[in-house]
């Protein structure tokens, strides 16, 4: 299920590049307004978190240097689980004001508008555009010891792990794998690479299209719930490209 987010900016203020941490805490505080036992349930699970959600698209962007002026911009929110949706949307109703980190502090923005979209068929092939940035990470060893590296999509190991941590967390949101792992990316064009503050650590991530055949409902979860890893955190989340689409 897939929610559209409309927002107006308050302040009339620019925001950092860097917001989608403070989206991500923004979310997670309207799901606790509305429902505090699945924001408990979500803050709390070890696994995987089943929701993702897109960039900001600037509908009225102005020129800035070191950040994003814009008066109004939306964004989606995505997830496999119903529930997720309507209890956020339930809490953005009843306080529907927030806050993101700008240039010289606190910027205020208030949801205008929440609309459903209807869901999508997927066939075995698709053409998805990234609307954030999907990231994927491997361990390697470094002086003896595994560490933690970025993966870029020049890389095979990419999409090998890609294609694992959709296995994973399909598997684990419907509790058995899909009857059929198929997984492939033949083509991938519009690679934008991106450095992404969360928290204190900045992740290598990219904006890019992926041709890829699929089971359709690995094709539908990954609309659904994201490609890659950190999906809570804003990375992964995906449109289809309608100028390619196949049923």
């Amino acid at each position: 299920m897939r929610s559209k987010i409309t927002v107006s900016n308050k302040s009339k203020a620019p925001i950092s590049y860097n917001y989608q941490y403070g989206i991500a805490s923004m979310l997670y505080l309207k799901l606790a307004e509305s429902d505090v036992k699945l924001a408990n349930e979500t803050h709390s699970h070890q696994g995987f978190k089943f929701y993702t959600f897109s960039n900001l698209i600037l509908e009225d962007k102005r020129r800035c240097r070191g950040g994003l002026d814009f008066d109004r911009a939306h964004f989606f929110l995505s997830s496999p689980d119903e529930r997720f949706i309507k209890s956020f949307a339930e809490g953005l109703l009843m306080n529907p004001d927030f806050f993101l980190e700008g240039m010289h502090g606190e910027v205020n923005f208030t949801i205008e508008r929440i609309e459903i979209l209807p869901p999508l068929q997927f066939g075995e092939e698709c053409t998805f555009r990234a609307i954030s940035p999907i990231y994927v990470k491997t361990q390697r060893s470094d002086g003896g010891k595994l560490r933690e590296f970025d993966l870029y999509p020049s890389e095979p190991k990419f999409y090998e792990n890609l294609h694992k941590n959709l296995i994973e967390r399909y598997s684990e949101f419907y509790g058995a794998p899909p009857e059929k792992e198929h997984f492939d990316v033949i083509e991938v064009s519009d690679i934008n690479p991106r450095r992404i503050k969360i928290a204190q650590d900045y992740r290598r991530c990219c904006l890019m299209r992926l041709r890829i055949q699929a089971n359709p409902e690995l094709l539908k979860f990954a609309y659904d719930a994201g490609l890659g890893e950190k999906n809570a955190m804003g990375f992964g989340c995906v449109e289809v490209d309608e100028t390619n689409r196949r049923r």
